[in-house]
């Protein structure tokens, strides 16, 4: 009898704080519907703000358009930088590899892409 008795107050406690919680959450909606957010100027925004900083938020301002736009240009010489560093793929494909074949490879060794890089013994 006494679990049947603990069983039904934990019930009684967790529907009590269900109703709390409902009610909690009820009330912030409520208070948050009243409480409207106004739009605000930018002549409000920088009211209290003196000469000095308002220039130093220009500054700020336009040197972050700057770089916002010269990043996109770095990248692109850096990349193009980069690509004619490790670029060999490309002019392995453009050589004339009869031509080196004669030049530095013995007779009796074709040259071709597979055994470019390959060591001859």
């Amino acid at each position: 009898m006494r679990n049947d008795e603990s069983i039904s107050d934990q019930c009684v406690d967790i529907t009590k704080s269900m109703i709390y919680i409902r009610r909690t959450s009820q009330e912030k909606e409520i208070e948050s519907e009243k409480t409207s957010t106004e739009a605000v100027t930018i002549r409000n925004l920088f009211r209290y703000g003196t000469f000095v900083e308002l220039v130093y938020i220009l500054l700020a301002t336009i040197a972050s358009v700057v770089f916002g736009i010269c990043l996109p240009l770095t990248l692109i010489v850096f990349g193009d930088t980069i690509d004619s560093f490790t670029d060999q793929a490309a002019h392995l494909c453009s050589l004339n590899l009869t031509s080196l074949a004669a030049r530095f490879c013995p007779a009796n060794v074709k040259l071709t892409t597979i055994n470019f890089y390959a060591k001859v013994s």
